[in-house]
């Protein structure tokens, strides 16, 4: 019989594997529905790629609100000899992770936006939205435990992979 860890590793694997592949194949439909803008000059461009990253941003500002709210709140005002509260660590752990995702994804999706073909720019909308879906499902779910917060990160991690590898696919040619 399997011990505890090795049954949560398989479960978090195919949950996993399960949350990127179903990501993947929404990012295809969506980016084939999502209109591209009506032109694509470079400054439309962008403006595209402006517009595209405030909502990441937008995100991250709201996951440091949490963090100084539930610290202005809590009785962890000095986070290196106060206890902090389980809400104040995860969503620390989240803000953390958070930044080192968006850093990777906002450069991707720069990428994406400059150099794919005016037709294909509505798959940038798409990958905003999944990203900011499952950075939100990823800060839920491991404030309810820290195995829920795998549909949130395969989302994010998949969704970046696949705008990686699209602006490099139009990067080589």
């Amino acid at each position: 019989m399997a011990d505890r860890s090795t049954i949560l590793l398989k479960r978090a694997a195919m949950v996993n594997g399960g949350s990127a592949a179903l990501t993947f194949v929404v990012f295809m439909v969506l980016a084939g529905r999502v209109p591209p803008p009506g032109s694509a000059t470079s400054a439309d461009r962008f403006a595209l790629w402006a517009g595209l990253a405030l909502w990441p941003s937008l995100i991250l500002f709201g996951m440091v609100g949490a963090v100084i709210l539930a610290r202005g709140l809590g009785r962890a005002f000095n986070p290196l000899t106060d206890a902090e509260s389980p809400f104040q660590r995860v969503s620390q752990r989240v803000l953390s992770n958070s930044v080192e995702q968006t850093l990777i994804f906002l450069p991707a999706l720069a990428a994406l936006v400059a150099l794919s073909p005016s037709a294909e720019l509505g798959a940038a909308r798409a990958a905003v939205c999944l990203f900011a879906l499952g950075r939100l499902l990823f800060w839920g779910g491991y404030l309810i435990h820290p195995f829920w917060r795998a549909p949130g990160m395969a989302m994010t991690l998949s969704t970046t992979l696949t705008v990686l590898a699209w602006a490099v696919l139009h990067a080589l040619g």
